[in-house]
């Protein structure tokens, strides 16, 4: 009599089971997998200048080495100002970030207060900028629409 006995647990266990699933509706949903996320790491803004008081040392003369690509271009080495000391950075190749994109060396003017430094940085070149501009129809201005 062991098998009525086991049908009898077995029908139990299933009407348990299907009185607990009752009120409860499940859905099967199909979905595509998700589309991938691109995060382009941006770097922290620099200040547009800083004022030192001292001037930059003498700029050191480097030998430049032969490119790794013609996808790179020479940033010369450049005294940075780290708020509190010169570094010097070596002159280095390096391929820009974008296409179209050109280095501006980083500057020192004389100020009333000392040297104003200007880090350097990637930028866009202008001509492209005008052309896109162009191509927007737009000219790089705002226009009211009523």
């Amino acid at each position: 009599m062991k098998l009525p006995q086991t049908l009898m647990w077995l029908s139990a266990g299933v009407a348990i089971l299907g009185l607990l699933g009752c009120g409860h509706k499940y859905k099967v949903v199909r979905s595509r997998p998700a589309e991938p996320v691109y995060v382009v790491e941006q770097p922290p803004p620099q200040p547009e200048y800083v004022i030192v008081r001292e001037p930059p040392p003498a700029v050191i003369v480097e030998r430049r080495p032969p490119p790794p690509s013609l996808e790179y271009i020479w940033i010369e080495g450049y005294w940075n100002w780290d708020g509190r000391h010169y570094g010097w950075q070596a002159g280095h190749w390096d391929r820009p970030p974008h296409e179209h994109f050109i280095w501006i060396a980083p500057r020192y003017e004389r100020h009333e207060q000392g040297y104003r430094y200007t880090p350097g940085q990637w930028r866009e070149e202008a001509k492209d900028r005008d052309r896109q501009r162009a191509r927007e129809g737009d000219h790089g201005q705002q226009h009211d629409r009523h």
